[in-house]
Formats: structure tokens, sequence, C-alpha cells
């Protein structure tokens, strides 16, 4: 190649560099609009959620009350949403709590300090949740304003606050379920009613300070709040459950990310306890997902096609034992590890780390193996690739064993010629050996000893060929 083609060369490959480093940041703008749009349709679906509340309330009560004052602290945030302004807070609770709900705590009073309401209520709101922040509640409205605040990373606190755009109460996909499957109705002045999640009942998922807590929290998330639970609602629900589960694990969450920023050899013990734990429920999932479905209709609904709380309760405890697995409390479980290892953070301080290569990070290269498992295992109910080629596998399995079957079928009637055949034989070379040797006695008697080399080696010629022709014959 000489020096005009080899530049001709590095200059195509420039290009095609350039190209997709263009590509890439084309992408990745593609991507960070997609974001903003969602942000957007997310903030106008509160919006439109908070005016519906808003409407009623006015014409049933002239003095404020707590969803208006709630109201007022949602409309507030989101116009810093809206103006992307950075929310920088200080710690103001005189109550130690998990470090998300310090924040959270925080962020409320911050917004209370600056809503336009009656100062007189708002100043005893404030003193109330800044001497036992576990009164604190949020109506549906602000509590998926606060979520999108932090995936928006707009507050600012600690470097830690940063790791709440991925906490997994925040998350878009799980927002609804925490409030949906927590929230209880409170009567407020002029005796309206309104949904509230309080930290008491966020607190107590953290600190299981019942030990029905969890299942509480399952019976409710799959009953959608009913007192009863039914055959076909638990199916659907489960369902539900399993999707929802088998995203959070396929894409990005909080300690995934923090796994790919950590290397085993130089992260500390406790780190290794967290990863580890997450590795077990992560493959706890994908492994017993069906059968623990399988197993649970049955248990369930052995006998009534409805359970109650107490009789669910009764139930998990034996399904769980029989498959030693917490297979329905994944989630309260992912959300105590997350708040765990935040906690940690904040105590130990964050070590920041170089992305690390997949073969020199075992944590990441064992999550990357279970990310490819699906929970449906080659099932119908699932047309994922890795669903299709274990069904395809299998058919092709089967089509192998069916072609070797029929094989031995067809082989059968011809081993069984094939072993009368080397029956006779074998009686045929015993006859052979018999006559052969009473002929080599008769000629080592005297009187014909002296015949012998005359007639053996023509006998010895003759029966090798009849026994040729009588193998011929067969």
């Amino acid at each position: 190649m000489n020096h005009i083609q080899q530049a001709f060369l590095q200059s195509i490959m420039k290009q095609q560099q350039h190209e997709k480093q263009q590509q890439v940041k084309q992408e990745e703008n593609s991507q960070k609009q997609n974001i903003q749009y969602l942000q957007k349709q997310q903030l106008l679906s509160i919006i439109q959620q908070c005016q519906q509340q808003q409407q009623p309330i006015q014409q049933t009560s002239k003095s404020p009350t707590l969803i208006e004052v709630q109201n007022q602290v949602t409309s507030y945030f989101q116009k810093i949403i809206l103006q992307k302004q950075t929310i920088n807070l200080n710690n103001v609770l005189e109550q130690q709590l998990p470090y998300f709900l310090q924040i959270m705590g925080n962020l409320i009073i911050y917004g209370l300090e600056n809503c336009p309401g009656e100062k007189e209520i708002v100043q005893e709101m404030i003193s109330q949740y800044k001497s036992n922040p576990l009164k604190i509640t949020m109506s549906c409205s602000l509590f998926q304003t606060i979520g999108l605040l932090f995936r928006s990373q707009l507050v600012y606190y600690d470097q830690c606050t940063k790791y709440l755009a991925n906490f997994l109460l925040f998350r878009d996909d799980f927002c609804d379920i925490f409030f949906n499957t927590l929230y209880c109705y409170q009567i407020s002045q002029g005796q309206t009613f309104s949904q509230q999640i309080g930290f008491t009942q966020i607190n107590q998922m953290i600190k299981k300070t019942q030990d029905d807590v969890w299942t509480a929290f399952i019976f409710k998330m799959l009953s959608q709040q009913q007192q009863k639970m039914t055959k076909d609602i638990f199916l659907l629900q489960f369902n539900q459950y399993t999707v929802s589960m088998n995203n959070f694990f396929t894409k990005s969450n909080l300690i995934m990310d923090l796994v790919a920023q950590s290397v085993k050899q130089t992260s500390k013990l406790h780190n290794d306890q967290i990863f580890q734990e997450y590795l077990l429920i992560m493959g706890s999932f994908k492994a017993t997902t069906q059968d623990f479905l399988k197993k649970a209709t049955q248990v369930f609904f052995e006998e009534s096609n409805d359970l109650d709380l107490l009789q669910f309760s009764s139930n998990i405890i034996k399904i769980h034992k029989q498959m030693n697995c917490q297979i329905l409390f994944i989630l309260p479980m992912l959300f105590l590890l997350e708040s765990q290892y935040l906690d940690h953070l904040v105590q130990n301080g964050i070590e920041e780390q170089q992305p690390v290569k997949n073969s020199s990070n075992y944590y990441l290269k064992m999550i990357e193996k279970l990310k490819n498992k699906c929970v449906y295992n080659g099932e119908e109910e699932c047309n994922c690739k890795k669903c299709q080629c274990i069904r395809r596998n299998r058919n092709s399995a089967k089509e192998s064993q069916k072609k070797k079957r029929e094989a031995l079928e067809k082989i059968g009637p011809l081993q069984d010629e094939y072993d009368k055949i080397q029956k006779k034989v074998q009686s045929l070379e015993k006859e052979n050996q018999v006559i052969t040797q009473l002929l080599l006695d008769v000629f080592r008697h005297p009187s014909l000893e002296k015949l012998a080399s005359q007639f053996i080696e023509p006998l010895t010629k003759i029966i090798a060929d009849q026994e040729s022709y009588n193998i011929d014959e067969c």
C-alpha cells in the first residue's frame, strides 16, 4: 500500500469516527429532549390533578384546609420545575430520620416557608413538622411533584442528594404504586376527605416496627386497597407486579449504578453485603417467579375464591417457607436496601471511582448475566427474544428426541433378525470346531498318522469353505 492509499484510508477512518461521534451526540440530545418532554407531561398531569382537587374544596370551606395548603406548596414546586431553579436545603428537623425522609421533610418545610397562604396556619404546621416530622403527610399531587423535583435533580442538600433521582420511592414507575398502596383517608376542616401518604407509613416500611407491615403492604398492593382479594385480581396484579419488577432489574437503578462505580477488591465489606443481598434478591426473582405463581394460586385459593388479610398472612408464611424465598417481599426489601445504602453513603462519605470494565467487576458481571434472564423462562406468556430462543431450543430438542424414537422403532425388527443370524453363526462355529477336533483325533491314531498329511490340509480347506458358505447363506 503506497502513501497515497494510506492517507486516503486514514481520512476515511477519521470520517467514519467523526460520523459515529455525531451520531452519539444526536442520540444523547434526543434522550435529553425525551426526558424533558416526559417531565413536562408529568408536570401537566399533576397540575390538572391538583386543580381538580382544589375546586370542590374552595366551595365547601373558606379557611384554608390541609389539602389547600398542600396544593399551594405543590404549585410553588411546579413553578420551580418549570423555571429549572435549584433548591438549596438546610436541616431544620429536630428528629433523626432515614436520609431520604430527612431530605423530604426539609423540602416540604422549605415549600411551606415560601407558601403564600395564611402565615399563622402555615407557621403552626412548620413548627409541628420540625418537632415531629413523622406527622408530615402529602397529597398525591404533592408527592408526585416532590418525586419529579428529585428526578429533575433540582434539590441540593449534600453530595448524596443526586442519588435520590433514581431512588425507588421517587421513580416515575413506582411513585404511584407506593402512593396507591400506602395512602390513608384523612378528614380536615369542613369535613373534606383527602388521600394522604404520611411519613409514619413510609418510616414503618423501613423500620419494620411491626412484623406484618410488609405483608399488609403487599396485600393492599395486590388487592388494590380492597378488604378481600379474589383470584382474578391476584393473577392480574401479580402479573403487573412481575412486569414492574422485571423492568426495575433490567433498567438502570440506584444500586446497579453504584455497583458500576465500585470494584469488589476496593469496596468496603458493608458495600459487599448490600451488593450480595441485591444479587440474591434479583436471582430469587428471576428464578422462582413462575413457580411461585403456580404454588401461590394453589395455596391461596384452594378452599375459596377470595381471601382477607389474615388468610393471606398465614398462607404467605407457609409458601415462603416451602419455596425458601420471599418473592412477594422483593419490593419492600429493595426499598429497605436502597435506604440503607444511602444512609451508608452519608455516614461514610462517597468514594468517587472511575467506572471499571466488566471483566474486573464481579458484581456487575453477575448482574448483567441475571439481567438477560427472563422470569418467564420460555413460557408462552412472554414473547421476548430470550423466551423465543428457549422455546426454539426446546422444540428442537423435542424434535430430536422424536426422530431418535422413530429410528429406534424402525431399527427394532432389523435388530431382531440380526440377533437370530448371529445365533446361527455361533451355532455353526461350534459344530465346525467339534468336527475339526474329531478329525484331528482320528488322524492322530498310529495306523492313520502316515495318511494325515494327505487328508488334513484338504479337509481343513473344505471345512473353511463350508463355514464361509454357511455364513453367506445366513
